[in-house]
């Protein structure tokens, strides 16, 4: 029993170090090359687990070379982007200005109702609302709506905004997060002088976030009831 959690941690440990070699792309949203290199992976990091009959290095041998081969090939894509057609689907248009290629549909196996549904997620309606869609690489669908069906933004409507940037956690269950604080160019003082000055006590603070400009939002404590 020693051995099969012993072995099972060295193989986790190193998968996640695989994997962060790898980049985030490998955690997001995956092409063909990273799919197939994650199941292998996958693959190859069960067998020393469930059999103790295989060495632990029969494993960590492969992991190794998937990992340089991911690396190297993400080199030579982007040395040589053409090769990247080769491993994977380029982006393919489905509605061009307010037009639905049906071609387009039949070569990816997209049915008309599964692209509505995708349309509906974007808060519009109907096709006839849609300026142009196109079928990522990833495939995620990215829909463009015709400008009078477009969300105004605050520029065209002539409302002056100002941007504070990003809001981040700074206290979070009675921690307060270094992290956050510098992410906004800030420190635990100000953080404690700012709660002071609008009459917060930390401890009945569930978390707190900020921005660069200094704005705050919080959520106090749940109180508990009695039964």
């Amino acid at each position: 029993m020693i051995t099969l959690v012993l072995r099972t941690f060295l193989i986790y440990v190193f998968l996640i170090l695989t994997m962060r070699l790898m980049g985030k792309r490998q955690i997001g949203e995956l092409e063909v090359t990273d799919l197939v290199t994650t199941f292998l992976l996958s693959e190859i990091a069960s067998l020393p687990i469930t059999n103790q009959e295989i060495p632990v290095s029969f494993a960590l041998v492969p992991m190794v070379i998937l990992l340089a081969l991911e690396v190297f090939s993400s080199y030579i894509l982007l040395r040589i982007p053409r090769l990247k057609n080769l491993l994977s689907a380029p982006p393919t248009v489905l509605i061009h200005r307010g037009v639905l290629i049906q071609s387009a549909l039949r070569e990816t196996r997209i049915t008309i109702e599964e692209l509505m549904s995708e349309i509906r997620q974007q808060n519009l309606t109907d096709l006839s609302q849609v300026e142009c869609a196109i079928l990522e690489k990833n495939g995620k669908l990215t829909v463009l709506p015709k400008s009078k069906y477009a969300q105004p933004t605050q520029e065209q409507l002539g409302i002056e905004t100002q941007d504070g940037g990003l809001m981040h956690i700074v206290y979070s269950n009675g921690i307060y997060s270094d992290e956050g604080l510098s992410l906004v160019g800030r420190d635990r003082a100000w953080l404690l002088k700012k709660l002071k000055r609008k009459g917060l006590e930390p401890s009945r603070l569930f978390c707190v976030t900020a921005n660069e400009s200094g704005k705050l939002f919080w959520i106090e404590k749940e109180k508990k009831t009695k039964k």
